[in-house]
Formats: structure tokens, sequence, C-alpha cells
């Protein structure tokens, strides 16, 4: 018999132990592979923050946040807080945003001239 045979006996699992004999997470398991399967993606140029929906009067935060007039006021009224960020906001803080339409009525980024 050995002498040390429960040295190495811990009072918990490491993360090899947990991913590989206890069950952890399994490669051919439906909800991560669906899980990994999404990517993410960036807001449409001319779409409101708030409602996730193309603009008709869009306006600007300090920090660049784009949102629809008629989504952002009552939230402001209610909440009086930045949706995006949780900073307090109010209606004065605001920015008027001027997007200019091309021939196919479409807005037209400045930068990129798309």
């Amino acid at each position: 018999m050995g002498k040390k045979q429960h040295q190495k006996d811990k009072l918990y699992l490491t993360a090899t132990e947990w991913r590989t004999v206890y069950g952890g997470r399994r490669a051919n398991d439906e909800y991560h592979t669906h899980q990994e399967g999404l990517e993410f993606k960036r807001l449409p140029y001319d779409h409101c923050s708030l409602s996730l929906q193309p603009f008709r009067d869009p306006y600007c935060t300090d920090n660049g946040v784009i949102y629809d007039l008629t989504n952002i006021v009552p939230f402001i009224k209610k909440y009086a807080i930045d949706p995006c960020t949780g900073e307090k906001l109010e209606l004065k803080q605001l920015i008027k945003l001027n997007f200019h339409k091309n021939t196919e009525n479409r807005h037209h980024c400045p930068v990129l001239f798309k």
C-alpha cells in the first residue's frame, strides 16, 4: 500500500475535471451550438437605437447614440435616463441631426459615401 495515496485529494473541482469528467459543456450540445451561431450585428446607420427601426426625426446624445424623436421623448419623460448608457439625460441635451437623402431616397453617409 502506498503511503501518500490521498495526497492529491482536493475539496474542489478543477476546471479540467468539471469539463471532462463531471459534465460541463458538451461540444454537440444543442443549446451551445445555437448560441455560437449567433453573431454580433451592428445597427444600421439610419436606425433608432431604442426602437431598432428606421428613424424619421433623428436626434443624437453627447455620446453619439442616435434616437428617433417619437421614441426617445416618452422614454426620457418617464425615466430621465439615456437608454443605452443609463446616465441622466434631459430633453435639452438632445442634438437634432440633419441627414441627407440620395436619389434613391435613402440616407446618405457623408463619411463612407454610401
